[in-house]
């Protein structure tokens, strides 16, 4: 599981444990991310897509296996798209979660949003209840206000923040046609951040791309609706089982 560009892996423990019955189910810190520790030197999506073929085959040679379904969300889908053209040999499936094409900038996905939370951002920690309107439901927001603090910006520190926010500037050009792995395009219908058209179009460059939308499921289904979201990767992954 490869997480967005806002969290870590933690982001991730609710679906695990919904799919851990199922699978064998692995979720990572990307760089500037959680418990990882990495240089201070500048990286791209394709560094950060090859990290994730080399953690597969390093797990892969401890388990037998030759490959892994991958699903990535949002600036993690970014990675996985890179990830599964450059390295086909480790995907199997493949699940974009709320993510959209790789080359395409967010601004132009989605023009209001990045102006306002770049407003926003300006004074992330007076804004954070704000900005998390973009990625929560304001019901989820209600009952949980903890995760309030994920858009407070203090669990990066600023050189952390400006490697990360660099990663999409200049975005590889990427050969879809080496995507062989069989693909999920999942967008829930309240996201706010990523329209799930955006999501969707990836079909025009994906082969045979399934796609599924989750009513009622902001831009962070994984932590809001974890349930909805593993019924929807468990159903593909059955489905598609060789």
């Amino acid at each position: 599981m490869i997480h967005g560009a806002e969290a870590d892996s933690s982001m991730f423990e609710a679906l695990m444990g919904a799919l851990a019955m199922d699978f064998s189910v692995v979720a990572y810190d990307q760089r500037d991310s959680g418990r990882t520790e990495n240089s201070d030197t500048e990286y791209g999506l394709v560094d950060l897509a090859d990290d994730a073929a080399d953690l597969i085959r390093n797990i892969a040679g401890a388990s037998g296996a030759s490959r892994a379904n991958v699903y990535g969300t949002s600036f993690g889908g970014q990675i996985a798209q890179v990830l599964a053209a450059r390295h086909p040999d480790v995907v199997d499936r493949l699940i974009l979660g709320s993510t959209w094409r790789v080359g395409r900038p967010v601004a132009e996905v989605n023009p209001q949003a990045v102006q306002e939370l770049a407003r926003l951002r300006t004074d992330a920690q007076r804004n954070a209840a704000a900005i998390a309107t973009w990625f929560f439901t304001q019901d989820y927001l209600s009952a949980h206000p903890e995760v309030i603090e994920i858009f407070r910006g203090t669990t990066r520190s600023a050189e952390q923040q400006l490697r990360r926010s660099r990663v999409l500037v200049n975005p590889p050009s990427i050969d879809f046609s080496r995507v062989s792995a069989r693909t999920l395009l999942m967008a829930g219908t309240r996201d706010r951040l990523i329209p799930p058209a955006a999501t969707f179009e990836l079909a025009k460059d994906i082969a045979n791309a399934r796609q599924v939308e989750l009513a009622g499921v902001p831009h962070v289904g994984p932590i809001e609706a974890p349930d909805r979201v593993a019924q929807a990767v468990r159903a593909f992954l059955v489905k598609t089982a060789e």
